[in-house]
């Protein structure tokens, strides 16, 4: 019965604490805040893009 408990955290949760996380250290790395997330943007596309074939 213990393994019908859903984990806490779900799948989007955890892929979007990723995504900040991400967009953080590009951020402390030292790219603008503009800059930050036109890199994040490439990257969600990129994956949409490559989940899609």
């Amino acid at each position: 019965m213990a393994d019908d408990i859903p984990d806490p955290i779900t799948e989007l949760a955890a892929a979007a604490v990723q995504q900040h996380e991400l967009y953080e250290a590009w951020r402390e790395a030292g790219f603008t805040e503009f800059q930050a997330l036109e890199l994040l943007k490439t990257v969600l596309v990129a994956g949409f893009a490559g989940g899609a074939s």
